[in-house]
């Protein structure tokens, strides 16, 4: 065997995993920054983010077995956890030593970040710009060939050191200039539609899809491209009287130029809908979105359920599974058969992968034996009436639990499944908003947004009732008390997020990103 190969190993795994760290932070710098774009990073940019750091985490760890293979440097375990004990090179492995360590408290508390307050991982997190000072240094220094490395060292450092100079004025000046999308105002008192937050929008075309449904196709008044979406994304339609409805995009992501919405007409609901419903080609919105609060995420086998409206945020995910090739069922039930929006195009599209469920002939959908048919580890998705979500949620926790079931209701339930028990008699705590600094007594009889809108009058919220997910904030110290239903069962003991329509604090104090 090459004596040398152990070393040629090490400087491979070393250089490999310098390189795919540096991209890491470069990646989370262009998605800090927004020169990825003025919306939010889609999820698929943040996993391309942690695949980086991941594979960084690898290739490191061939450098690390390298280095304790290799006879020639002679470096030991002891030499790998303590600084300067090594004989090679003492410093330049001292200068990778530490950053071991200050990489070891990046990943933990990345892992642990819904774990932990938020302020403690952006603290941890923002000491990548040293770690990556000292894996340039390291490599810089600790090898045979630091020529061959120079040049690449002074691009990285160059591109970073311009990311965060950008960063940080981007950020006084976002600081400086925020404002928050305004609230939800009374159907009696109009609002503007240039508020922060939003953008106008018109009437393109107005459809019946059924009995009781119509769809509207929204488009920018001036034709530009609209943000990108991703199917389960919805939008905040504000109506010409001011009222806030959410409704789910059930068109083509691929088509940037118009956003297509499909309305129930309620006819004992707030008038949101009764408004839609009257509105005509040509006439002015405001939309604010879109956000995503039910992706769809990947998976072998999908089954779908959706009752009644429900349909909207389904359709296009089945459209993009069945592009994809995946294997998919939907269990589409309604009212009728002619109050069932898109069932002839569903129908068309996946043949005897839809059952159509209408009740007036059929009854209610046998969610149990399309459960049954799906194999373990299938992802289930349901939209639709409370009592339809109530009956998937029971029969996938009673036999089904190696399903991975994901909801979206469109309105709040009696009780929150979620929470174990009764929730805990409100109680008096103290929020304090970071951003002005202001401390605020939050009453036992009043809510947290209540309370927050008399600092923040634009304070941005919609159903008001804690399922949709309009009004979330970043929570940088104290525990939340979770009163939602938009969190599942399995990140209700989150701490970096919340609702404040209707979730309170666990400690005296909470501090939100306000």
């Amino acid at each position: 065997m090459d004596p040398q190969l152990w070393w040629h190993l090490a400087r491979v795994g070393g250089l490999m995993s310098w390189w795919l760290l540096s991209a890491t932070v470069l990646w989370g710098l262009l998605m800090s920054t927004r020169v990825l774009g003025p919306r939010a990073a889609p999820a698929r940019l943040y996993d391309l983010h942690r695949f980086l750091s991941g594979l960084s985490l690898a290739f490191l760890t061939v450098h690390l077995l390298a280095l304790l293979a290799d006879s020639w440097v002679d470096i030991g375990l002891l030499q790998l956890l303590v600084p300067f004990t090594s004989d090679y090179r003492p410093a330049a492995v001292a200068w990778g030593v530490t950053a071991l360590y200050l990489l070891a408290a990046v990943e933990v508390t990345s892992l642990l970040k819904d774990r932990i307050p938020h302020r403690w991982w952006r603290y941890v997190h923002g000491s990548t710009f040293a770690l990556f000072v000292l894996t340039t240094v390291h490599a810089l220094t600790a090898g045979t060939d630091a020529t061959a490395v120079w040049w690449t060292g002074l691009a990285l450092a160059a591109a970073v050191g311009f990311l965060t100079v950008y960063r940080l004025l981007a950020g006084r000046h976002a600081g400086g200039n925020f404002t928050p999308a305004t609230t939800r105002t009374a159907v009696q008192t109009p609002v503007r539609r240039d508020l922060p937050g939003s953008r106008p929008v018109i009437v393109k075309d107005t459809r019946r899809a059924a009995d009781g449904v119509v769809t509207l196709d929204l488009a920018a008044p001036d034709g530009t491209p609209l943000p990108p979406w991703e199917p389960g994304a919805h939008v905040d339609l504000i109506l010409p009287s001011g009222t806030i409805r959410q409704y789910s995009l059930c068109g083509d992501p691929a088509d940037r130029d118009t956003y297509r919405v499909g309305v129930l007409d309620l006819p004992d609901g707030r008038g949101g809908s009764a408004e839609v419903h009257a509105l005509e080609e040509d006439q002015h919105a405001a939309i604010r979105g879109p956000r995503n609060k039910f992706p769809l995420v990947l998976a072998d086998h999908y089954l779908f359920i959706a009752g009644g409206i429900g349909i909207t945020p389904i359709l296009p995910m089945v459209r993009a599974v069945a592009a994809a090739g995946r294997e998919w069922h939907l269990l589409y039930g309604g009212r009728s058969r002619a109050t069932m929006a898109f069932a002839d195009e569903l129908a068309a599209l996946g043949g005897d992968r839809v059952r159509l469920v209408p009740q007036d002939s059929d009854g209610l959908p046998d969610l149990a034996a399309a459960l049954a048919e799906t194999p373990p580890g299938a992802a289930v998705y349901a939209c639709g009436p409370e009592p339809l979500i109530r009956a998937a949620e029971k029969t996938v926790a009673a036999d089904f639990s190696d399903r991975h079931l994901h909801i979206e209701r469109f309105s709040a339930p009696g009780n929150a499944p979620q929470q174990a028990g009764r929730p805990a008699p409100a109680r008096e705590f103290q929020v304090e908003l970071r951003r002005s600094g202001r401390v605020l007594p939050v009453p036992a009889d009043r809510t947290l947004l209540e309370v927050i809108r008399e600092a923040t009058p634009g304070a941005a919220s919609s159903c008001e009732e804690g399922f949709c997910g309009t009004c979330e904030l970043r929570v940088l110290d104290g525990t939340p008390d979770h009163r939602d239903t938009v969190l599942p069962a399995g990140e209700r003991d989150r701490r970096d997020i919340i609702y404040p329509c209707v979730s309170r604090s666990r400690t005296p104090r909470l501090v939100v990103d306000l």
